[in-house]
């Protein structure tokens, strides 16, 4: 079953206030470890903070739209794209961020990345509610679950089937073979009490 958007609120909400408390305590931890490397990643996350708050924001809309069914879910797929952008931000950021500890020559183009990203997620998007039929993930993986196990069923019904029928093959030639072996248990038979009456009869012409 798909999350319901009461749950999907509550998880994201939750998630998000476990990450304020741990930035706190990480703020709070500043004098303690009194140094610049750790000082400098906190205050990278201070000064992101409205961002990552857009992002937690952006993907709980995102995560609501795609939970419904079609045609509810059809801004899914720009929802995931603003998020992308979103996503490309702060990766950029956090490049910058690392190039001043370990500075590098290699210049991406970022509005680039970031407008090509947001056309793929936008179109995949699209074809994703074409090809799950408008349902949810979740629902979509439950129902290819089931496909998958009546699939297979079928295939061992088939495979038993199939079994059963050459068990009962092997089975009349097994019983054929066997009436053959007696045929020649009563030739053979036949032949020693024949050959046995001759010698009898020899014995009896010479007394």
């Amino acid at each position: 079953m798909a999350k319901s958007a009461p749950k999907i609120i509550i998880s994201r909400i939750i998630g998000f206030i476990i990450f304020l408390i741990l930035l706190v305590i990480a703020n709070v931890l500043i004098p303690v470890f009194n140094s610049n490397v750790y000082s400098d990643i906190v205050n990278f996350f201070n000064s992101n903070i409205i961002l990552l708050l857009m992002l937690t924001l952006v993907g709980l809309i995102n995560e609501i739209f795609w939970s419904f069914y079609f045609p509810f879910n059809i801004i899914a797929p720009i929802t995931g794209s603003i998020l992308s952008a979103y996503i490309i931000t702060f990766i950029h950021r956090f490049f910058d961020f690392l190039n001043t500890y370990f500075p590098s020559s290699i210049i991406l183009p970022w509005q680039t990345i970031q407008f090509i990203v947001f056309w793929i997620v936008l179109i995949a998007g699209y074809l994703t509610i074409l090809i799950r039929q408008g349902k949810p993930r979740e629902d979509w993986h439950e129902e290819m679950k089931k496909w998958h196990e009546q699939r297979w069923e079928r295939k061992r019904e088939k495979l038993k089937k199939k079994m059963e029928k050459l068990d009962r093959k092997l089975g009349k030639k097994q019983m054929k073979w066997e009436d053959v072996g007696n045929e020649f248990k009563h030739l053979f038979y036949n032949i020693g009490k024949s050959i046995n009456n001759l010698f009898d009869k020899d014995k009896k012409k010479r007394k």
